[in-house]
């Protein structure tokens, strides 16, 4: 019996029932993401390229792991369902192993004990991420019977990732990194203090358990249970299964549109997010509530971009859907270039309010009101890329009667993957080649300098190249439309 007949159209419970799993993804990836470099150059004394390496490093494997889960999924067979016995176990695999980011043991000091640490560390973490992501993704495809549907399922689930983001990172420069100041009147910034990080791994490794499970049991109902294993394959067959799903995935000339469209774009974002980290604290001097206030407007940017990913789609198609989210947040980028690396406006610019001991500013409003636009631009970028694939899946599905999403989800897992990797990994030379010194007290006037220019000028350039990618891709709803008539499925 094929998915549109066991799957009706979702209700808006189903979506948020869903996208609790997407919340603990986001309490540990973007913990990673927005703490980790800071961590360990700031509390640890790691060179910045060097813990960017150790972040970055495990591409390669994440090329085996993502296309191997894909197909074990795909082809699992037990009364727990395909997807859910890994969603399980890897969400709360990846909830411990995110603790030990921050609980580093005593017996890991110098700077090369702690790469190999942190590599061996993000290995098991990429390892738990794949076996919980990839059926995870692999389910939000297979729970939708239309193109709308497609949208609106990862709208909401990248959407509740920023709404948790914005809760433990946004947030979190005041629950867990307030500044101090000392008996002597100096400011204690609060990322530099061992225990803040400490604190915060605690709580962010519990609430990321909690989703999980809760995910779990609210999507279950999903599960195609009661399915009998097949104990006749041979490891033989076992091979040449995981041969013919990734050759079926990286033949198909369609995916490598929006591979490219969506590495390039995350690419951008995962640069532009962490050398932002340093522009907030050492070019803008943002108080711990500047720093609030810009970071979450970042992440209400996405969140709402997200959520109206479904209606855009709806009224532009996906490809114009997409230029329009990237003429959006290029336009927020080279406007923060032009006021402040213009002259326009300098840092700390314009007191307007007192927060504590500390001015809250005109600056810190500027660049808080342009950075969500680029946010919201990558609102729906992301899960426009998600839905993208799930449509393919669903082209795959119709002309060969396979169980393909596992293997398309496993396909994006790994570009997503290897893009933010490779940011991760360009961050640390973009900081080594500006002339940031890891742990000093203050950087030169020209460091500060072309950490801001490069904050607000990558991003636009590397979202022009995924443009040129973007509009070459040929599906349309016409064309899903014309598909389904041909292979009789009708939308419900």
């Amino acid at each position: 019996m094929g998915v549109a007949t066991i799957f009706q159209k979702l209700k808006t419970r189903d979506l948020w029932g869903y996208a609790l799993g997407e919340g603990a993804t986001s309490i540990t990836m973007n913990g990673v993401n927005n703490f980790a470099l800071l961590f360990y150059t700031q509390i640890m004394g790691m060179s910045p390229e060097l813990a960017g390496a150790a972040f970055a490093a495990t591409t390669l494997y994440d090329a085996i792991t993502d296309p191997v889960m894909g197909t074990i999924s795909d082809r699992t067979n037990s009364r727990f369902g395909r997807r859910h016995p890994y969603m399980l176990i890897g969400g709360l695999l990846l909830a411990m192993l995110f603790f030990f980011v921050w609980f580093v043991p005593e017996t890991f000091q110098g700077e090369k004990t702690l790469f190999w640490y942190l590599l061996i560390l993000n290995i098991l973490i990429k390892t738990a991420f794949t076996v919980f992501v990839v059926p995870h993704t692999a389910l939000g495809f297979e729970m939708c019977r239309t193109d709308e549907d497609r949208a609106r399922v990862q709208g909401v689930r990248y959407g509740f990732n920023m709404i948790i983001n914005i809760i433990f990172g946004g947030l979190g420069w005041m629950l867990f990194f307030p500044n101090k100041v000392s008996d002597d009147g100096t400011v204690i910034d609060g990322t530099k203090v061992l225990g803040n990080y400490l604190t915060m791994g605690s709580v962010l490794t519990v609430s990321a358990a909690l989703l999980v499970v809760l995910c779990v049991y609210a999507t279950y109902k999903f599960a195609e249970k009661g399915l009998v294993k097949d104990d006749s394959l041979s490891a033989g067959d076992h091979v040449k299964a995981f041969v013919h799903d990734l050759k079926d995935v990286y033949t198909d000339k369609l995916v490598w549109f929006v591979f490219g469209f969506f590495g390039l774009a995350q690419f951008s974002m995962m640069v532009v997010s962490q050398v932002q980290m340093f522009t907030y604290v050492e070019y803008m001097e943002f108080s711990a509530p500047e720093k609030t206030f810009v970071h979450t407007g970042g992440m209400v940017g996405f969140m709402l971009g997200a959520f109206l990913l479904g209606g855009l789609v709806k009224r532009l198609d996906k490809k114009k859907t997409g230029y329009a989210a990237m003429t959006m947040g290029s336009f927020g980028c080279l406007a923060l270039l032009a006021i402040f690396t213009g002259g326009l406006m300098a840092p700390k610019s314009v007191p307007l309010f007192m927060t504590g001991d500390e001015a809250f500013h005109l600056s810190s409003v500027v660049f808080g009101l342009f950075q969500t636009m680029w946010w919201a631009g990558c609102g729906i970028i992301v899960p426009l890329a998600t839905a993208m694939i799930a449509d393919l899946s669903l082209v795959k599905r119709l002309k060969t009667g396979e169980v393909t999403e596992g293997r398309y989800a496993a396909g994006f897992s790994f570009f997503l993957k290897m893009a933010s990797a490779l940011g991760l990994f360009v961050t640390g030379y973009i900081l080594k080649g500006v002339g940031y010194v890891s742990g000093a007290e203050t950087q030169s006037a020209d460091t500060l300098d072309k950490l801001a220019l490069m904050t607000f000028i990558v991003g636009p350039i590397l979202m022009l190249f995924s443009f040129f990618v973007l509009r070459k891709y040929p599906i349309t709803h016409q064309v899903m439309a014309n598909l389904r008539a041909k292979y009789g499925q009708e939308e419900q």
